[in-house]
């Protein structure tokens, strides 16, 4: 973890921090090396590292993992800045632990250290980054990144806020899409099984939505709270285009089997799921794609691809370990962000909408909200092929 907070590139300088220890909240946070002031510019990195609950002295592979998603992406970030260096720009990075802990988000929110930066990437969580818009001193030319939550941007009421991860309302909207524009309402009979839990209902009120509203009411949508009688539901003359709302391996199991089990029969059976399959490793790749399955995502990686094997083999020879789901999305956020400084200076801000990137893990192409600010608008619609989830071109 030393050599995490000292490492540093010949274009690069990243700046120690103090993030062991929980400060009280009236002592600076901001206790940082001097740094050269040939720096182009500025990046500020708030990760949970958690280093305050870890005793290096004692540690086990337990305790030190809690630091894993915070280092993956810090080093993929890193990555990325190392590459954009290469143009000759230099870039300073400053590294804060948020500890997972209120006092000290707050205590960062109000340091000068962290309000200087060109960019603020983070906190993580939805809690740590409500309670930083809420004490963080509001600059237009300045933007908050979300980096990884999937949360409603409108919940943090910041107009300065740039939210990279998709969330569940966009998913919906996919899907939905999707169906409108690839099927006629007269041909297809849509049976969505909706068990009423709260996080079932977050994915199935837009989908209701948007199917509703881009078809102008001409599909018709049959509601189930469980698979029970499902079979009675379905037509043999039409196609039947399944949509399961539920993530939970208990139900998914046994609905899919049945699911299959009819496709062996006289009825035609198309399934979209959750978003959350993506990473179920107990769904049957068989199954899965013998049901035409289909899932939203804003996260693919394709292992076969140029650019992806250039950056693992880097990753490998700098860090000594495969980079993982949040090495590939430091990487891209970094080379982003770090773009648009390199391009536009410090008005990079005004650019956010019209810069556009394909990214290894998925493409950034933002729209602003004046009350809620950017979202990334990019998601992908992923189906089995080989027994392997892979995207719909």
């Amino acid at each position: 973890m030393i050599i995490l907070f000292s490492a540093c590139s010949k274009k690069i300088t990243t700046v120690k921090t103090e993030g062991v220890k929980v400060p009280p909240v009236k002592q600076k946070t901001d206790e940082i090396r001097p740094v050269k002031k040939d720096i182009d510019h500025s990046m500020v990195l708030l990760l949970p590292f958690e280093l305050n609950t870890i005793n290096l002295k004692t540690a086990g592979a337990k305790e030190i993992g809690k630091a894993d998603m915070a280092v993956d992406f810090y080093q993929g970030f890193k990555l990325a800045l190392d590459s954009l260096s290469n143009g000759g720009h230099n870039y300073k990075l400053q590294v804060f632990d948020t500890q997972d802990q209120e006092t000290r988000v707050v205590n960062l929110a109000t340091a000068a250290s962290v309000k200087e930066n060109d960019i603020i990437i983070g906190p993580v969580f939805p809690d740590a980054l409500s309670t930083f818009s809420e004490f963080f001193a509001r600059d237009a030319s300045k933007l908050l990144v979300s980096p990884l939550a999937a949360s409603m941007p409108g919940q943090f009421r910041n107009p300065n806020l740039v939210t990279v991860n998709n969330n569940v309302d966009q998913h919906g909207w996919k899907i939905a899409d999707y169906i409108n524009r690839n099927y006629k309402p007269e041909q297809v009979n849509i049976v969505l099984v909706n068990t009423k839990k709260n996080d079932d209902e977050k994915f199935s009120a837009p989908l209701r939505k948007y199917i509703n509203e881009l078809s102008k009411g001409r599909f018709k949508i049959i509601e189930r709270s469980n698979a029970i009688g499902l079979q009675s539901y379905l037509s043999t003359s039409r196609n039947n285009l399944i949509i399961l709302s539920s993530s939970e391996r208990a139900f998914l199991i046994p609905t899919i089997d049945k699911l299959y089990k009819l496709t062996t029969e006289k009825y035609k059976v198309e399934l979209f799921g959750h978003p959350n399959w993506t990473k179920a490793t107990f769904l049957d790749g068989s199954k899965m794609q013998a049901l035409k399955t289909k899932l939203s995502s804003s996260y693919f990686i394709d292992y076969k691809a140029g650019n992806v094997k250039h950056f693992v083999a880097r990753y490998r020879d700098e860090y000594g370990f495969e980079p993982s789901e949040f090495s590939f999305k430091g990487f891209d956020i970094g080379y982003y962000l770090g773009g648009l400084l390199e391009k536009h200076g410090k008005d990079y801000f005004r650019h956010l909408t019209t810069e556009t990137y394909k990214g290894l893990h998925n493409d950034f192409r933002f729209s602003k909200d004046p009350l809620s600010g950017y979202s990334n608008t990019e998601l992908m619609l992923l189906t089995y092929r080989g027994l392997e989830l892979q995207p719909i071109r």
